[in-house]
């Protein structure tokens, strides 16, 4: 299928769901914080990054359906409706610092506010399939209502396998065979860890072949459409064919631009 129906606007808009992962190992480190600070960091900008992509004057346009489930303790959907409506009602707006280029080839740090949506919480197991099932739901109904649209986006945020794999195994790929009539909905999938050596868009498994979680993951994720391949290059990526939307042991930066990535932000229409 083409996954060609694009610019995203208000008349056609694009569909998000963000699974973030906040089982108990999210306690653990991850470069400048908690991985479960750090997830909540990057997803509350992805968020905050797409309202101001689909920002026309002073007024967000509703160009894009935004959701957010917690998986843990329990599944909960943290965020849900259109971007506009999200974006009006943060539960508080925190001010973070934020790396920017100085203009003489260095980085300054400066102080912004940011609305929080998702807060950082490590606790219990990793329901990744009940996850996945709540996600289906949100992606069938968006389909039903926009059935031409651009394939919704599923992107799994975790640091650890599932409680259940084979029950997770089936329900990302119940959500991988849902379509619109422009292609079967995009499964991404970040683990993320502390490592030196990151892998991004693998097109096989030839790379981490002794490693079954890393080949569970792979096969749960969404082969990348060629014909968004002229985006990813232009946000730095070099996917090949058959690449898959995966990334193993990602740090916070290679996490943060695969979201970007992959969110519709990139497919939106400025002058809708």
């Amino acid at each position: 299928m083409a996954y060609s129906n694009v610019p995203i606007g208000t008349s056609n808009p694009g569909c998000i769901v963000i699974l973030v992962d906040q089982s108990w190992s999210m306690n653990e480190e991850w470069q400048t914080g908690t991985k479960a600070e750090q997830a909540a960091l990057i997803v509350n900008r992805a968020i905050y990054n797409l309202a101001l992509k689909c920002q026309q004057g002073t007024e967000i346009r509703q160009r894009c359906y935004v959701s957010v489930i917690s998986y843990g303790e329990s599944v909960n959907s943290v965020v849900e409706g259109m971007i506009a409506d999200v974006y009006a009602s943060p539960i508080e707006v925190k001010t973070v610092i934020k790396k920017i280029p100085d203009g003489a080839g260095g980085i300054v740090e400066v102080e912004v506010e940011l609305p929080i949506w998702l807060q950082p919480r490590a606790s219990g197991g990793t329901p990744m399939h009940d996850a996945f099932e709540c996600a289906s739901k949100n992606v069938s109904d968006w389909i039903s209502d926009w059935p031409d649209s651009f394939p919704p986006v599923v992107i799994n945020v975790t640091d650890g396998e599932p409680t259940y794999p084979d029950l997770a195994g089936d329900a990302a790929r119940t959500i991988m065979s849902l379509q619109t009539t422009d292609g079967n909905v995009l499964v991404y999938n970040i683990h993320i860890a502390n490592s030196d050596f990151p892998l991004e868009f693998p097109c096989n498994n030839s790379q981490f072949s002794d490693n079954p979680f890393a080949e569970f993951l792979f096969s749960i994720s969404s082969v990348l459409p060629e014909s968004l391949f002229p985006i990813a290059r232009d946000q730095g990526f070099s996917p090949q064919p058959n690449a898959r939307c995966f990334a193993y042991d990602a740090d916070e930066t290679l996490t943060t631009r695969i979201i970007e990535f992959g969110s519709p932000g990139f497919l939106v229409k400025v002058t809708e």
